[in-house]
C-alpha cells in the first residue's frame, strides 16, 4: 500500500529551513513508548467537543495558528475566535501546527504585544 499523505504538523518552511527543529521534534516523539502514544490517541479520540464551552470563556484570549498548519490551522482558529468573546487571532507566517516552537521570535512578539495591550507595560 502506498503511504497516505499525513497532515503537516510542522510547516514545509520549517522542514526546508530548520531541519534542526524537525530532528528535535522527531527525537522527542521517538522517546514515547507505544503505550504512551496509544494513551495520547485515546485521550484525543475520547475528549468531548469543547466548542459549546468556548462562548463561556471570559478572559482575554490570544489564539495563535501557523500559516502552514495542516492539522487544525486557520479554520479551527477562526472558529475559536468567533466563539470566544473578544478573542484575538494571530497567524504566524511560515509555521505549522507547532507555531511557537517553529517561529519562537514571532510568537514572543505576539505574546508581548498581547500582554502590553492588556496593560502589562513591562512586556512592551
Amino acid at each position: 500500500h502506498p503511504r497516505q499523505p499525513r497532515p503537516h504538523r510542522r510547516s514545509p518552511s520549517t522542514h526546508r529551513n530548520r531541519p534542526d527543529l524537525v530532528r528535535e521534534a522527531r527525537h522527542m516523539m521517538q522517546k514515547m513508548s507505544p503505550e504512551d502514544i496509544a494513551a495520547v490517541l485515546r485521550g484525543m479520540a475520547e475528549r468531548p467537543d469543547s466548542q459549546p464551552m468556548l462562548k463561556t470563556v471570559n478572559v482575554p484570549t490570544l489564539i495563535i495558528t501557523g500559516e502552514e498548519d495542516g492539522m487544525t490551522g486557520l479554520p479551527e482558529a477562526e472558529l475559536m475566535r468567533q466563539n470566544i468573546p473578544g478573542a484575538r487571532l494571530s497567524v504566524i507566517p511560515k509555521a505549522g501546527h507547532y507555531a511557537a516552537f517553529e517561529q519562537p521570535e514571532a510568537a514572543t512578539l505576539l505574546f508581548r504585544q498581547f500582554l502590553a495591550d492588556l496593560g502589562y507595560a513591562s512586556f512592551a
